[in-house]
């Protein structure tokens, strides 16, 4: 399942079990409050907009890894030194390009927590 889908997932649940516990001690304000905040974060068009970026960094992430198992099997594959140290060099690039996408989405993931934690 997607980290993103987590995240909305656990919040909705969070904010249920809380609805539920409004419910059953007969709060009815904090009920509409709990049900206009459930409403306002599952349509929030910023809220979609940080997980159309997060989604955007996912699909970056998988579509390096396809390329350094690619490279990785061409470098296996190559008998020549010089384009084996031509592709050992795409490939650390593509490293190092995958732990940047790893800490953007790392960086949007404890946004978007943070976002959930503050709308508790």
């Amino acid at each position: 399942m997607n980290p993103i889908h987590n995240i909305v997932t656990e919040r909705n649940d969070d904010y249920l079990d809380l609805l539920n516990y409004a419910i059953q001690i007969g709060d009815e304000e904090w009920q509409q409050e709990i049900l206009l905040n459930l409403k306002r974060l599952n349509h929030s068009e910023e809220w979609q907009r940080e997980w159309a970026v997060t989604e955007q960094l996912w699909r970056q992430f998988d579509r390096i890894n396809q390329q350094l198992l690619s490279l990785y099997d061409s470098i296996r594959e190559t008998t020549d030194d010089s384009s084996k140290q031509r592709l050992l060099e795409q490939w650390w690039q593509l490293k190092l390009e995958r732990i940047s996408v790893s800490r953007q989405i790392q960086a949007e993931s404890l946004s978007l927590n943070s976002d959930c934690e503050s709308c508790r």
